[in-house]
C-alpha cells in the first residue's frame, strides 16, 4: 500500500550513515534496519513490525526521540501497521511521526504533507471520513506551498504527488458524499479520482484498485450496467497485471 520503498531506502542511507560508527549501540541498530527489511521482503510482516519497534527504541538512544532517522522509522512502523491492518495503531505512529517531523522539517516539507496523507487514509479505514478530509486538505495546503518552492527540476516528482493527494482526498470526499446520500455526486468523484490514480501511480495500484472497486459498487447502486461493465473489465485487467 504505501511507499515502503522509498522508505527503505531512506533506511538504508540511514545505515550507510551508522556504517561510520564502530560502538555496539550502532551495530544493534543497522542490524535492526536489516531485519526489518528482510522480514518486510519475505511478506512477515509480524517480524517486520517486531524489528522496527527495535529500531526505533535503537535510533532514540543514538539520534534522539526529535530526530528525523527516528521520525522514518516510526513512519515505516505505521505503514507496517497499515498493511498488517493495524489501524489504530498505525494512527499513533504516524501521529507521533508527524509530530517529530514538525518539530525538525520546514513547515512546507513534502514529507509532513505525505504523512498527512498517510494519517488521511489511516482516517478512511477507521471510518473517520470528515476527519481524514481535514488531514487531506492540510497536506494538499503543504504541498501547494511545497512545489511553489520548488526548483524546475524537481516540479514533475511533487506535481505528480500534489496529484495524488488530490485524488485520495477525492475519494475520501466520495465516501462522505455516500454517506450522506449523493451516490451520482460520489461518483463523479470517483471517476476522477480514478483517471488521476490510472495516470500517476507507480507500481504499487492498490488506491486505484480500493477506487474503482467503490466506483463499481457505487454503479451497481444506482443500476447503471454501462458503468458496472467498465469498471469491472477495467479492474479485473487491473488485477491481472499485477
Amino acid at each position: 500500500m504505501f511507499q515502503n520503498t522509498k522508505i527503505f531506502l531512506i533506511l538504508f542511507i540511514i545505515s550507510m550513515f551508522l556504517g561510520s560508527y564502530s560502538h555496539a549501540q550502532s551495530t544493534k541498530l543497522r542490524d535492526a534496519f536489516k531485519n526489518s527489511k528482510t522480514s518486510y521482503q519475505s511478506g512477515n510482516l509480524e517480524k517486520a513490525i517486531k524489528y522496527t519497534n527495535e529500531a526505533i527504541a535503537l535510533s532514540e538512544i543514538d539520534f534522539g526521540i526529535n530526530h528525523f532517522y527516528t521520525a522514518t522509522l516510526i513512519a515505516n512502523l505505521g505503514t507496517l501497521q497499515y498493511e498488517k491492518s493495524l489501524f489504530k495503531d498505525s494512527e499513533v505512529s504516524f501521529l507521533k511521526s508527524l509530530n517529530i517531523r514538525k518539530k525538525v522539517l520546514d513547515i512546507d516539507h513534502e514529507d509532513i504533507a505525505e504523512t498527512l496523507n498517510y494519517i488521511a487514509l489511516n482516517n478512511r479505514k477507521l471510518n473517520k471520513f470528515e476527519e481524514a478530509l481535514n488531514y487531506h486538505n492540510e497536506a494538499l495546503l503543504i504541498m501547494s506551498r511545497s512545489i511553489a518552492k520548488t526548483n524546475p527540476h524537481a516540479m514533475n516528482e511533487r506535481n505528480r504527488k500534489g496529484a495524488l493527494y488530490r485524488a485520495s482526498a477525492m475519494h475520501t470526499k466520495a465516501l462522505i458524499e455516500i454517506k450522506n446520500g449523493n451516490i451520482n455526486d460520489a461518483i463523479g468523484l470517483l471517476k476522477t479520482a480514478s483517471r488521476i490514480f490510472a495516470n500517476s501511480l507507480g507500481k504499487d495500484k492498490t488506491e486505484l484498485i480500493e477506487a474503482y472497486e467503490e466506483l463499481y459498487k457505487q454503479a451497481k447502486t444506482i443500476n447503471d450496467s454501462d458503468l458496472v461493465n467498465k469498471t469491472k473489465n477495467r479492474l479485473n485487467k487491473l488485477l491481472k497485471d499485477i
